[in-house]
């Protein structure tokens, strides 16, 4: 039986890139939402699953966190990073004078503020679930719309790149956690992740949560 892993889908996101660069084998199982994803592992669909936990410019993804401390009991058993090329995508024909609406993953959209700022200043900034999510909503909208997605989303929606690297910081990174049923195997040096909530109750403890990477 051949591994599947489970990503923040559709096919043509960041993380979808990131699962061909941890394992280029396995079968990939797209999902619209991280909670999603991790419920594919959850529910037998998939061994494991990829998923953004943060970002060198917009720091954490605040969903993948609060999925380990409240919503999940899977482990964290692997990461990798990931550089981040955002491009500008636009259906065919369309020349940047054309934009007045622009679809993105709010992390993408964030990481893009000078950019759009400076070449896109009335355009509308509309959130996704995900930025090839964004490229499928800016097809059905004609030349007024773009997305910022990867390169490799233009190729597999039949789209034009208008700009490339239009993210603020050029050194843009994200980590990307692997998440299982089972911790990796413990070695000499492991990470730990320390997450401590906070309360506004004087007299209340919280209890921190720990979750080990090799």
């Amino acid at each position: 039986m051949s591994q599947h892993i489970a990503y923040l889908g559709p096919a043509g996101t960041h993380t979808e890139m990131a699962c061909l660069e941890y394992n280029s084998k396995a079968g990939r199982l797209p999902r619209p939402s991280i909670i999603e994803a991790a419920n594919a592992v959850s529910d037998g669909l998939a061994e494991e699953c990829i998923v953004p936990i943060e970002n060198s410019v917009q720091g954490s993804v605040t969903e993948t966190l609060d999925l380990l401390i409240h919503k999940s009991s899977l482990m964290i058993s692997n990461e990798l990073v990931l550089p981040i090329e955002h491009c500008l995508l636009a259906n065919k024909g369309a020349k940047l004078d054309d934009i007045k609406i622009i679809y993105s993953h709010p992390q993408a959209l964030a990481q893009c503020r000078l950019y759009i700022a400076k070449y896109l200043p009335q355009s509308q900034e509309v959130a996704s679930m995900s930025t090839s999510g964004a490229v499928e909503e800016m097809k059905k909208y004609g030349i007024q719309a773009a997305a910022i997605a990867s390169s490799r989303a233009s190729k597999l929606y039949d789209c034009q790149v208008l700009a490339r690297s239009v993210a603020d910081n050029p050194n843009n990174m994200t980590r990307f956690v692997i998440l299982s049923k089972s911790d990796h195997p413990r070695t000499c040096g492991p990470r730990t992740y320390l997450v401590q909530s906070t309360t506004k109750n004087p007299h209340s403890t919280t209890t921190p949560h720990h979750f080990e990477l090799f």
